[in-house]
């Protein structure tokens, strides 16, 4: 449902553009590499080579794109299919290198050891839009005290009693981290206070005095304040290792330290936090990392931790090590990162990367996103396009490298034992022609000396036997943030980029910032973001829930019936039209998907009668036409302006709905059924009959074009049934406007009137059919004058004014009155006739003069 909604929205777009006259660039692409597509192609196996497993995605992600496109193609989805993209595919590997390349040179693109997301259940690294977070995630919060080494001298002053311990307080939702801590940081501008704990005679602590009332609450002992101090005091303090007490550590100050929560001191482990990391790079802390690929501590963390999962038995371990210092343990309910793919938990781990500075480049990403519009501007979507901005300021940098083998392999060769990465030009021109030499897989398949020519070597200052390559791969966000660098050639922006909501985090933000780094601008004029589809009750939709839904069900029906018959395709689209934009939760359910084939039904019913009233039209016909014609003609063209503006800003439901109302009411209720008679009972060739022949083949025409972008399979078949359009495809027809001589505001003025007297009438009418009464109305003034343009005569039967209040018989009589005008009713002296059943007979036996004036002619005919 996720892929109907964004192609389907995309040739909405695309459809109405062409009606405008807009030529079309869009070329179909598929994001071919990923972990999704790895672990189908392990499928539970660890012993795969990387080439088998290669083999393996390629064949699962042609296979599941065959199947794909197949679909869109059946949803109606317009588009060059000789020509589309894949991020596999030898060109699109190539100009990645390039643009790889490109970067480097630059200086924006580096490898350095700092903590990235990491999932130990894929073993690799992960950019922030490859994470979901989970409210609903347990972690065990523990309060720690550490024996300080050094206490600085103003503090050891005020402690009421010479030689006792003086522990700082620490609080921390990840106590597996605390075999690595490497410091403890504290806020200079915080107020500190000492405190002696009931239970803990002989001891003293160090608190963020804000915080002392939240201890005490959370012990639920008696807390004393010996003395408060500044925190820039703890300048030059130390504090035995929790774990390793021959380790002395440093108190270091740090801006990220706040009084919100814990104790106002923060343990410090580099290699597991971004704040942590920046610290130590200041202070000059080498970075250490207990913890491996799996998530489990290495062998360097001790006999009793190595080997155990950090997020489950190994911080058990670690707290029933410092179970004497632990003051405190409490369970906390918060929102925690996790695999999207595996929908297991991450870890911050330091690890050596390839990264993107985002800070070189992400303000002027944010002041090229100031020329970029987001739509649709009224839908609650939009409202993180803020974010999108927020993120960025965010983001210290992006991790572009994976630790997997289906992907872009990274093309760079290291030094052994230095590990300087070796890049060049030359090296990208060799592994291009190796691509086109020896297929996608080369960097597994050929040796070393076939990847590094001498040239190559010689550039460098060394030998091949110093050398090892990569073994990494490209991030995929990296692969689809520069598809505008292929699809889009030179300078070209594209018009919009459209996807769903997640996207501002995935491939919004990395084309923004690879095509700001290299070409100073965005790659786009405009974003397109669209909700995700959920079931009645509003769930996501997952195979665990059961609530999947394939649109091949809605457009071709299921046994179970447990979304209703088949509803067809232009239903699909229809529901994709009415919902999907306007907000981030787009439902799919059977009363959902029951009211849009029911809108689609009564266009298709208006539409086929409107076909049918023109079976005899011929091309030519004079233009003399009534007023109600003229006013239709005005209420077509508004309507049109308005469905355009709409399908311009990408309101696509007010489209639906402006769609509806206009069929449903101005065409079905009003029009058509008012010029029933002219149509079916006038003379086969009078003018009235014909005017209104050709108001209905205009918006028949109008209305066509219309919908089309929606439903082009049933505009399709409006014109292969067309009297004169038989053989044009809707499409392929150019542009087709209202004229602007149709907007008649004095037509609507008079016609108006006359609908207002008509309610009236209505109202007070004290039959169903309004055609057994004679109607006065009594008026004066300008309200006169206009009824008299739709009814020349005092008294008629045959009047546009008749037709439009659908009586016998009507009136006008000038009589001043406070109201605009007064409207009598009385049963019509004359007799209902058998052929056009109004009431215009002067016997019953007899049809009304204008009947027998038809009759007369066929039996001259016959």
């Amino acid at each position: 449902m996720g892929h109907a909604i964004n192609k389907i929205l995309k040739d909405i777009i695309t459809r109405h553009k062409l009606l405008q006259g807009c030529q079309i660039h869009y070329v179909p692409g598929w994001d071919c590499h990923g972990l999704p597509i790895e672990l189908k192609a392990l499928g539970g196996q660890t012993n795969l080579s990387p080439v088998t497993i290669r083999k393996k995605a390629e064949q699962f992600a042609r296979e599941a794109i065959g199947g794909q496109e197949e679909a869109f193609r059946s949803w109606g989805v317009m588009a060059d299919w000789d020509k589309c993209y894949f991020t596999f595919d030898k060109d699109y590997v190539k100009n990645l290198w390039q643009q790889f390349y490109a970067l480097y040179e630059m200086g924006l693109v580096f490898r350095d050891v700092k903590p990235v997301f990491w999932s130990p259940s894929s073993r690799t690294a992960l950019a922030e839009a490859e994470l979901e977070y989970n409210p609903t995630h347990r972690s065990t919060a523990v309060t720690v005290r550490l024996l300080m080494r050094k206490v600085p001298d103003p503090i050891r002053s005020l402690i009421p009693q010479h030689g006792l311990p003086v522990f700082a307080l620490i609080w921390t939702t990840t106590p597996w981290t605390l075999p690595v801590n490497q410091a403890v940081c504290f806020n200079p501008d915080l107020s500190y206070s000492l405190v002696s704990i009931a239970g803990h005679s002989g001891e003293v602590y160090i608190i963020a005095s804000e915080l002392v009332e939240m201890l005490r609450q959370k012990l639920c002992r008696q807390i004393d304040v010996i003395t408060t101090f500044p925190g820039g005091i703890l300048a030059g303090a130390s504090y035995v290792h929790p774990c390793r007490s021959e380790r002395v550590q440093p108190f270091l100050p740090a801006a990220h330290v706040t009084a919100g929560k814990g104790t106002g001191l923060v343990h410090s482990a580099p290699a597991h936090g971004p704040e942590d990391f920046l610290v130590a790079l200041k202070h000059s802390i080498s970075i250490e990392c207990l913890v491996d690929e799996d998530g489990c501590y290495t062998e360097a963390a001790g006999p009793v931790l190595r080997g155990l999962p950090v997020l489950s038995e190994g911080s058990q371990a670690v707290m029933d090590l410092l179970s004497a210092d632990i003051l405190h343990s409490e369970q906390l309910v918060h929102s925690y990162p996790y695999d999207w793919r595996t929908k297991q938990p991450v870890i911050l781990r330091a690890s050596c990367q390839w990264f993107i500075d985002t800070n070189a480049v992400k303000q002027k990403a944010i002041e090229a996103l100031k020329t970029v519009k987001i739509f649709p501007e009224d839908g609650s979507s939009t409202k993180s396009g803020g974010g999108l901005v927020s993120q960025l300021e965010r983001r210290p940098y992006w991790c572009i490298s994976r630790q997997r083998v289906w992907g872009v392999p990274i093309p760079v060769l290291y030094h052994k034992i230095s590990g300087t990465p070796l890049l060049s030009m030359s090296l990208i021109n060799h592994l291009c022609n190796l691509v086109n030499e020896h297929g996608r897989d080369f960097w597994w398949t050929l040796p070393l000396d076939r990847l590094v020519p001498q040239a190559v070597l010689a550039e460098h200052g060394v030998a091949l036997d110093e050398v090892e390559k990569g073994q990494d791969i490209l991030d995929v966000w990296f692969d689809s943030g520069f598809s505008w660098s292929y699809v889009l050639s030179g300078e070209k922006v594209a018009d919009l980029y459209l996807e769903g909501l997640d996207q501002f985090t995935g491939w919004f933000q990395s084309s923004l910032m690879t095509s700001v780094a290299l070409r100073g601008h965005a790659p786009y004029k405009a974003i397109f973001v669209h909700g995700f589809a959920v079931d009645a009750e509003g769930r996501k939709m997952s195979k665990s829930l059961g609530n999947v839904v394939d649109p091949l069900d809605i457009t071709h029906g299921r046994k179970d019936k447990k979304h209703g018959p088949a509803y067809g395709i232009d239903t699909l689209r229809w529901w994709v039209a009415c919902h999907a934009t306007q907000h981030s939760s787009v439902p799919v359910s059977r009363t959902v998907l029951e009211a849009s084939a029911e809108a689609v039904h009564k266009i298709r019913i208006v539409v086929r009668f409107l076909l049918g009233a023109l079976h005899d039209f011929p091309s030519d016909v004079d233009e003399s036409l009534y007023f109600l014609d003229r006013y239709l003609l005005h209420l077509l063209y508004d309507t049109d302006q308005q469905v355009n503006q709409l399908y311009e800003s990408y309101q696509f439901n007010r489209v639906c709905t402006t769609l509806t109302n206009f069929v449903t009411n101005e065409v079905s209720a009003l029009y058509c059924h008012l010029t029933k008679d002219r149509l079916y009972c006038a003379p086969v060739d009078a003018s009235e009959r014909r005017a209104c022949q050709l108001v209905m083949s205009r918006i028949l025409e109008v209305l066509t074009r219309s919908v089309a972008p929606v439903l082009p399979h049933l505009a399709e078949e409006v014109y292969l049934c067309h009297p004169y359009k038989k053989g044009v495809r809707l499409f392929q027809s150019g542009v087709s406007k209202p004229l602007p001589e149709w907007h008649q505001p004095e037509v609507a003025r008079v016609v108006n009137l006359a609908l207002e007297v008509k309610r009236t009438l209505n109202k007070l009418s004290p039959v169903t059919n309004t055609q057994q009464l004679a109607a006065t109305v009594f008026s004066s003034g300008e309200t006169l004058t206009l009824l008299k343009m739709l009814q020349e005569e005092e008294h008629s039967c045959w009047s546009q004014l008749t037709e439009i209040l659908q009586v016998s018989s009507v009136m006008l009589v000038e009589k001043r009155s406070p109201l605009k005008f007064h409207v009598e009713l009385r049963e019509t002296l004359q007799q209902i006739c058998g052929r056009c059943r109004r009431f215009t007979a002067h016997s019953v036996d007899e049809p009304c003069d204008r009947c027998q004036q038809v009759l007369d002619k066929l039996r001259v005919v016959v």
